[in-house]
């Protein structure tokens, strides 16, 4: 038996003894997208694009819980060839259900006032990139980003313009930091008030307090009526630990930092090894799907 195969075997394991119902309507299962579900070339692994399409027709109900705007996520969840779909996008600050036919609707929406902290950052960070998520559009920023990043920009403004509003999220890039520095300049910064999670390069994103993925997984379950105990999701980033330990199974990739492993339920094979196809494919087995 390959290590693959292994994966799902071990993962039918455990989600037998988690006493999911028969109904296939009561069971979610919640995918994060960079670094889970997608390749560095932004297609969709083959086994994911697979089984979660069979979930779909089976009835489970598949929710896109990312860190990536509205406007970033909608062409995956069009690549999943999904009819329907929850979306927690924003870091669960934006919650919003989509359907081929109508396209994206918004339920629900958390803001904050982001001049605080945005001048707590910037005392700190003096040049770095700053920007507003406007739901579910785009953002608009202080500065255009690095070629290729924040594609869903809108506008740039001057600060004070930019902040005047309370929004659902700010990012913070500082791209002539690498990574392990720029975790070590986040250390210096008072977040007292608000929520926030590092990315996979020196990208920070700021949300209002009490908001998470775990929160979005939770707000989706509610306009559910889906028991937070009967919902698997998958991830790797720093910003999935709440995902993870909110749901009834939490999955961590393989490529995933090592805090985040520690966060979930269990440890699948990295993205490149199809390690969230194995999820899939063994909540599919023990559906019966």
């Amino acid at each position: 038996m390959g290590e693959y195969a292994e994966q799902v075997t071990r993962h039918a394991i455990a989600m037998g003894l988690m006493g999911l119902p028969d109904n296939p309507r009561e069971v979610l299962v919640s995918l994060d997208i960079d670094g889970t579900i997608v390749t560095p070339e932004q297609q969709i692994y083959p086994k994911v694009k697979e089984y979660a399409d069979r979930l779909r027709l089976g009835g489970v109900h598949i929710c896109i819980t990312t860190g990536r705007s509205v406007p970033a996520t909608l062409p995956v969840v069009e690549e999943l060839e999904l009819e329907s779909a929850w979306i927690a996008s924003a870091n669960g600050s934006l919650v919003g259900h989509y359907t081929r036919t109508d396209g994206y609707t918004l339920t629900n929406q958390y803001t904050f006032d982001p001049r605080s902290i945005v001048s707590r950052v910037l005392q700190i960070l003096p040049d770095a990139c700053i920007g507003v998520e406007d739901s579910p559009l785009g953002f608009r920023v202080s500065k255009r980003f690095p070629p290729g990043e924040l594609r869903e920009t809108l506008e740039v403004q001057d600060l004070d313009t930019l902040l005047a509003t309370p929004v659902s999220r700010v990012v913070i890039r500082e791209p002539r930091l690498h990574n392990e520095e720029f975790h070590q300049t986040m250390k210096r910064i008072d977040f007292t008030g608000v929520e926030h999670a590092i990315g996979w390069r020196s990208w920070l994103d700021i949300n209002p307090p009490g908001t998470s993925k775990g929160r979005g997984l939770t707000t989706v379950c509610e306009n559910l009526g889906v028991d937070l105990g009967h919902t698997i999701a998958i991830g790797d980033g720093g910003n999935d630990i709440p995902l993870l330990q909110t749901a009834g199974y939490g999955v961590a990739m393989g490529n995933a930092r090592s805090e985040v492993k520690s966060a979930a339920a269990a440890t699948t094979l990295p993205d490149t090894k199809e390690g969230a196809g194995a999820v899939l494919e063994a909540l599919a087995q023990v559906m019966g799907l």
